[in-house]
């Protein structure tokens, strides 16, 4: 099983972009450029699986052909990782129905994005004239679908969930266990600590391939407040997977979505990656299981 990372960054990858924004790691990332310059994190799992679609320009980047995606999945519905107007416009170009999956969350939000148009002008919705041809595919965590060899099993992440006396989960972030040909990949981008639940889910796994969300570097961080991992709670993180024995000797371990502004850049943090029992994952990367 074949994957390429087509994006590794974090939500704020398009402060890059604007050269008035010099905050703490965005002149030094510009300076240095290559890998350190990341795009909203999507992944392709050969030869027709896609997660996440913030648009098809990186899938042109690296020249792969958009009519070989025929199946596309979401983590969350966060605009980095979903955008359904480009989800929908993508779909209009291919010979064939994409096929969408995602929580109930995505499948609802992509389908009223298919039926309705909003006038600025006058303040309303209006039925969309031409809604685009798409299958949606509602998934629940926990349960396994196949699609031909592939089985795929999306587990809840631990992200969009208001800690606070509330306790009120804002969207359901799916992270994925793609499984063939006895080789299984973990798409676990967007988590902070793994929930009990899909931790001890996740035991009847032997993961070969696991891309983990590493989004703030070294920078401390307070997991009350953030759905994300940095280095220290993700080294956590792989050591409770490989002792649990989730993760063997020979897992590839990458970490991804790393923030552009907030985290150092990717030339400056590698070593300390590797030096923390992990690989610090880039733009095109690819790993086969």
């Amino acid at each position: 099983m074949k994957i390429q990372l087509l994006g590794t960054a974090g939500g704020d990858f398009p402060r890059v972009d604007d050269l008035a924004d010099d905050f703490e790691s965005l002149p030094r990332v510009r300076a240095l450029g290559g890998r350190n310059l990341r795009r909203p994190a999507q992944a392709v799992i050969f030869p027709d699986f896609l997660i996440d679609f913030y648009d098809g320009d990186q899938l042109a980047r690296f020249g792969i052909a958009p009519e070989t995606i025929k199946h596309l999945f979401i983590t969350h519905i966060h605009w980095d990782h979903f955008r359904p107007l480009q989800i929908l416009k993508f779909a209009a170009t291919l010979p064939h129905q994409l096929q969408v999956h995602g929580s109930h969350y995505v499948i609802e939000a992509l389908k009223f994005a298919n039926t309705y148009d909003f006038d600025r002008s006058a303040g309303r919705f209006l039925i969309r004239e031409k809604p685009t041809n798409v299958g949606c595919h509602t998934l629940e965590p926990m349960l396994t679908y196949r699609i031909g060899e592939t089985a795929i099993t999306p587990v809840h992440g631990n992200h969009s969930i208001d800690k606070s006396e509330h306790m009120i989960m804002q969207d359901m972030c799916l992270n994925y266990v793609f499984e063939r040909n006895r080789k299984t990949v973990f798409y676990g981008l967007d988590s902070s600590y793994t929930l009990p639940h899909t931790f001890e889910f996740l035991r009847q796994f032997r993961i070969d391939v696991a891309v983990l969300d590493a989004t703030f570097g070294r920078r401390p961080i307070d997991p009350v407040t953030s759905g994300h991992h940095n280095f220290p709670m993700l080294k956590e993180t792989i050591s409770e997977f490989q002792a649990a024995g989730i993760f063997h000797e020979q897992t590839t371990l990458l970490a991804s979505h790393m923030a552009l502004a907030h985290a150092e850049p990717h030339d400056d943090l590698k070593d300390v990656a590797v030096e923390m029992g992990f690989t610090l994952a880039y733009d095109g990367m690819e790993i086969e299981a």
